[in-house]
């Protein structure tokens, strides 16, 4: 095989370990981030499960008993639409950036883990972006609207169709961009720059034999630390965003603004709106991400990357 070869094989088994890794990932918490998408934006219908130790167990029933099982994942079809590529080209961007960014054991500081891990989250953000707005919206449709309003064809053409002072129509689907690219670089960044120190100091305190006989459970546990603290750190931006993206429901002949958003948040909880969905965040991101990098170093073993 010629090195042109190796290095399309290289590169196209990079690609199906990280879209494996996150549609695995994806599928494993649908459920759970329904019920953070219906807390975030304050669903009517589910806003007195907000706030309460039940909420999360409350919500999911209340979705099974008025959608059935399959409304547990409404919109999850999407989701995978933008998990696998998002993935994909989210960890193959990584591997790539950590050879640019990083050439020697003296360059690999967390400052530069985290830059590697911001290019990762960027990079694949504008073409999969419009999926997400579509998954949230759809996420929002509950068992009280008219059936002609619940389906994917129905959120798509609501929001293209919506009347707003924006050049473009195709724009309507980047709803909460400005600030998901914000609140994507110190997430992601956190994310792998956590799971790279992590996994760093477990090489210098653990004895080989014990990581190779405790790999996968290594992983999905430095995998949950990475997810939590960076979600913690990042969560009011992912509020902010959710309530953009689903603005146009309510807001449909206005485009929200940033400022317009936070005011109506503050207004609307406090300190404490910023933070509505939290609980059901960790549990579902967590989890998520413990579960994601966890596949992805399985794929890449097997996959001999």
């Amino acid at each position: 095989m010629s090195v042109l070869d190796e290095k399309t094989s290289y590169w196209i088994r990079s690609i199906v370990a990280g879209g494996f890794a996150g549609g695995v990932a994806k599928t494993a918490v649908a459920p759970l981030d329904r019920v953070k998408i219906l807390f975030q934006t304050h669903n009517q219908d589910y806003i007195r499960f907000i706030g309460s130790w039940r909420g999360i167990p409350g919500a999911l029933g209340e979705i099974f008993r008025n959608e059935g099982f399959f409304g547990l994942y409404r919109g999850h079809s999407l989701t995978l639409a933008r998990a696998v590529p998002h993935a994909a080209i989210g960890y193959t961007v990584y591997e790539a950036s950590r050879r640019l960014v990083i050439k020697s054991p003296e360059q690999d500081t967390a400052l530069r883990r985290m830059i590697t891990g911001s290019m990762a989250g960027v990079s694949a953000l504008p073409f999969t972006y419009p999926f997400e707005v579509i998954r949230v919206r759809m996420a929002l449709q509950t068992k009280l609207l008219p059936p002609d309003q619940r389906s994917v064809w129905y959120a798509i053409g609501s929001i293209y169709k919506e009347q707003t002072a924006l050049p473009f129509r195709f724009l309507h689907f980047y709803r909460g961009f400005a600030v998901s690219l914000l609140g994507t670089i110190p997430y992601r960044g956190g994310i792998f720059m956590v799971w790279e120190t992590l996994k760093s100091q477990s090489r210098q305190r653990l004895s080989p034999e014990f990581i190779e006989q405790n790999r996968h459970r290594l992983n999905l546990t430095i995998g949950a630390i990475a997810g939590a603290s960076s979600q913690i750190a990042t969560y009011p931006l992912e509020v902010i965003r959710r309530y953009q993206q689903a603005s146009g429901r309510t807001h449909a002949a206005h485009f929200v603004t940033f400022r317009e958003t936070v005011s109506t948040i503050w207004k609307s909880g406090g300190w404490r709106g910023f933070y509505a969905g939290l609980g059901v965040g960790l549990i579902k991101q967590v989890p998520m991400h413990s579960i994601s990098l966890a596949a992805w170093q399985a794929a890449k073993r097997v996959l001999d990357i």
